[in-house]
């Protein structure tokens, strides 16, 4: 026995790639800023068609957002990602609009782990994303702010 008392040890953020998927460029380089902040890696998309065909390659995490343009939807990504095979990231899904019945249907997905509307709270994000991949929150300090 080593004596530690934490038997998961968590891993570096660089570890880690996150798809982010919004059709809005300046909220897509804001989380992209957000998230690389905290060290881990980025892919990004702007259509629900680009993020599926980036998640034929594995991604540890997905930040959605619901409304996107052309035929595939953040809706439309989600439940392709239910008939995928092998391993499906946990998804974050972000979105400015959200109707009851939109967030009952999403946050039911077994695949969603956190649903925000925009503006979305950073120190949120970015706690559920070290919660969920299990790895280490560089900036600590903000976890209590």
């Amino acid at each position: 026995m080593s004596g530690e008392t934490n038997p998961v040890s968590r891993v570096a953020p660089s570890s880690k790639e996150i798809l982010i998927v919004d059709d809005d460029e300046a909220m897509l380089n804001l989380l992209k800023i957000l998230v690389q902040r905290d060290g881990f890696r980025i892919d990004l998309a702007m259509t629900g068609d680009d993020a599926l065909e980036k998640l034929k390659r594995t991604k540890d995490a997905l930040i959605l957002d619901l409304m996107l343009p052309g035929t595939t939807s953040g809706f439309d990504v989600l439940k392709r990602l239910r008939e995928f095979k092998g391993k499906i990231p946990p998804v974050i899904v972000v979105t400015a609009h959200a109707q009851s019945h939109e967030v009952k249907q999403v946050t039911a997905d077994p695949n969603v782990v956190l649903f925000m509307t925009k503006p979305i709270s950073q120190k949120k994000l970015l706690a559920a994303l070290h919660k969920v991949l299990n790895t280490v929150n560089p900036y600590p300090e903000t976890d209590n702010s």
